[in-house]
């Protein structure tokens, strides 16, 4: 998915760091001796580019993406318009501190806020969802519950430079084995992905000291969990704004012709101005996270989106992302499983 920040003047970049970069959405938790063997650098030049990358606040961090049906959830995103300024901050200040919100993106456009809560059932969505909005007046609100991932990208092909192609191996197909048998996991296994959801780059030796145990028991388990698919990637927090990018949202109502709908997922795929989409249950079928340089661009992207899939597209909504408060791929409440 993505991160929002306040506006930085863009950074240029040269090819030995769009390299690197590159290597890091591949696999940021990867040594950086790795790194520098397929870039063909040395291990110090990739060290010194990396600090420069962290103090010009292009990578401002890392994730693991994590797989929450395995661990028998559902991620719930709701669209809310508030009546007022005081309303809607309210209810930021709960999700913030609640465990089992997980994201909180600010907008400008007919919703002011995208939350979104993770939960094992309708049941338990309806429960938490009462508590962060208790004596708030809700004008609107949709709820949109995450089907399947269409497209998820760090980056772009389109925001990279031409370069002489390198053989870069996509960390996620190595880890495919067994992704939809479900596997037995234990406390550990939970804090584990916990940390790293949060901190993709977390140590061995600071997890071995979390849980008391040894590094090579965490090496075994991290494997294992690789291997059994809860772990799908190892990803960077990228500021896009520091590259000259921006990130808004298109909300998605779709007919119901199956060639269409194939048509336009396929579409969507290919789309590079696409970072995010996924297929959702509610109002709206797909949420689709755009990355552009200017709103004109932007305008374009959806003025072809509605070109080229015009027997797909009933309606939509666009919204302006304003700002991130919130993003990770494990809410705190799946620690109580």
């Amino acid at each position: 998915m993505r991160v929002l920040t306040h506006k930085n003047p863009e950074l240029i970049l040269d090819t030995k760091d769009w390299r690197i970069l590159q290597e890091l959405i591949a696999n940021v938790r990867q040594p950086i001796s790795q790194i520098a063997k397929k870039c063909l650098l040395s291990r110090q030049s990739v060290e010194y580019r990396l600090k420069q990358l962290d103090e010009n606040k292009l990578i401002i961090g890392s994730r693991t993406v994590v797989n929450n049906k395995k661990l028998g959830y559902k991620s719930y995103h709701i669209f809310l318009e508030v009546h007022t300024p005081q309303e809607e901050q309210k209810i930021l200040e709960r999700a913030e501190k609640a465990l089992f919100c997980n994201a909180i993106i600010v907008y400008s456009g007919k919703y002011n806020l995208e939350i979104s809560i993770m939960a094992r059932d309708e049941a338990e969505f309806s429960k938490l969802y009462q508590e962060l909005i208790t004596d708030v007046r809700i004008r609107n609100d949709v709820v949109l519950v995450l089907l399947e991932g269409i497209k998820t990208e760090v980056l772009p092909k389109k925001c990279f430079p031409e370069m002489k192609e390198m053989k870069v191996k996509k960390f996620e197909k190595s880890i495919k084995k067994n992704k939809d048998q479900k596997q037995s996991i234990d406390q550990n296994d939970l804090i584990i992905l916990h940390a790293l959801s949060k901190d993709a780059q977390i140590s061995n030796l600071t997890l071995a000291k979390k849980l008391d145990v040894s590094k090579d028991t965490i090496k075994y388990r991290i494997t294992k969990l690789e291997h059994e698919g809860y772990i799908i990637q190892y990803r960077p927090v990228v500021n896009y704004s520091v590259l000259g990018f921006s990130i808004n949202s298109l909300l998605i109502k779709t007919n119901h012709n199956p060639d269409a709908i194939k048509e336009f997922e396929a579409g969507i795929k290919k789309h590079d101005a696409v970072l995010w989409a996924a297929k959702t249950f509610g109002y709206y079928n797909y949420i689709v996270y755009a990355i552009t340089k200017d709103l004109e661009e932007f305008h374009d992207v959806i003025n072809g989106m509605k070109e080229n899939f015009s027997n797909s597209i009933k309606t939509y909504e666009i919204l302006f992302a304003f700002k991130e408060l919130k993003y990770n791929f494990m809410a705190d409440n799946m620690l109580e499983n």
